[in-house]
């Protein structure tokens, strides 16, 4: 039987060996859409998604994506605001101040996260928050924006769940969701104050 020493063996991994050095544009440009894909879907309908465990679903991150929600919602809630620019900047600070909360909560309860995961969980998670952030810019009937809202808000919150329970330990789980829910809430809020375009 030969024998193996420790510089033979190689770290085990869920993910595929991937050579993008050489790759095309259009490759790598699908290759992140599809992730971008997978990674709403998730936020989508936040079930179990055979994730060989939940480090490979917070291991997997990316930032396109977020970007993405970011700019959308961004851009939703500076539409017609008198000082659009402050509207902008104020969301970007605010998921950023989120991410570095939800990375020293996480540590904090005895978990293990690192900011960019922080970052993209809460990315991925604004989706819902988009969808009632163009609600509320478009509709002006206030009982159907805080129904939308409300909706959007349990969405994005309960999504978030699977993700923050793989982090930390179970008996813990609600401490670490808890201010994420207030992130939402106050992104959230900001949407419900827009004023219709």
């Amino acid at each position: 039987m030969p024998s193996s020493s420790a510089s033979d063996i190689k770290p085990q991994s869920s993910l595929p060996e991937e050579d993008t050095l050489d790759e095309t544009v259009w490759r790598t440009v699908g290759r992140d859409l599809l992730t971008i894909a997978r990674n709403t879907r998730s936020v989508l309908i936040p079930v179990n998604w055979n994730f060989k465990g939940s480090d490979q679903a917070l291991g997997n991150w990316d930032l396109w994506g977020p970007l993405l929600f970011m700019l959308v919602l961004a851009s939703t809630l500076s539409i017609g605001e008198s000082n659009p620019s402050s509207v902008f900047s104020l969301v970007f600070a605010e998921v950023a101040i989120g991410a570095v909360v939800l990375t020293v909560n996480v540590i904090l309860l005895g978990g293990d996260i690192v900011f960019f995961q922080a970052l993209c969980l809460l990315g991925y998670c604004l989706f819902p928050i988009d969808l009632a952030a163009i609600v509320c810019m478009t509709v002006s009937n206030k009982i159907a924006r805080v129904v939308t809202l409300s909706v959007c808000l349990a969405w994005a919150s309960w999504a978030t769940i699977p993700f923050i329970a793989g982090a930390v330990p179970a008996q813990r789980k609600a401490l670490a969701v808890f201010p994420v829910m207030l992130l939402y809430a106050s992104l959230g809020w900001i949407a419900l104050l827009k004023t219709r375009i």
